[in-house]
């Protein structure tokens, strides 16, 4: 490659790297935000989410709970609510009293923007949940990572 080829590659490497800055700096590798969960509300599509039988294959349970600071991010002290989730899972195996299975899609709205994620999460009987970030909008556009949930508390681990 030539010297006046290499120069024009570089520079417009330069510029892309100076215009997206601002984004790269938002969601630079190993940017954690932490959360606290507020009340959750749940509901079945398909079946009685208050009767005493298990969620048949192919039914659906949707959540949706705000999230609350857990130290200070988006300039906002700890405790206060910066967003809401909404869950939206698929029962994908016959359940048991120990074991539920499906696939959840999620979306996490915060002050700058929101990421996507997918995992069996709130369905599962697991005292641990992770979830896998599949992007989002704003700073969260090409960013990946996971969210670790434990009790009320969830972990997000960005990275691009």
């Amino acid at each position: 490659m030539s010297l006046k080829r290499s120069s024009f590659v570089g520079g417009c490497a330069l510029g892309l790297v100076l215009a997206t800055g601002v984004q790269a700096q938002a969601a630079a590798p190993g940017r954690v935000l932490t959360f606290i969960n507020g009340p959750t509300n749940s509901v079945g599509v398909g079946f009685d989410i208050n009767g005493n039988t298990a969620p048949p294959v192919g039914s659906r349970l949707e959540f949706t709970l705000r999230i609350k600071n857990s130290g200070t991010q988006f300039g906002k002290p700890s405790g206060t609510i910066v967003g809401r989730v909404l869950i939206d899972c698929v029962v994908i195996s016959e359940p048991t009293p120990q074991t539920a299975d499906g696939n959840c899609f999620g979306i996490a709205h915060v002050p700058d923007g929101f990421f996507t994620f997918e995992g069996n999460g709130p369905i599962s009987n697991q005292k641990v949940q992770y979830y896998a970030i599949t992007g989002g909008v704003g700073p969260y556009a090409d960013v990946r990572g996971e969210i670790k949930s434990v009790g009320e508390r969830d972990v997000v681990r960005l990275s691009t």
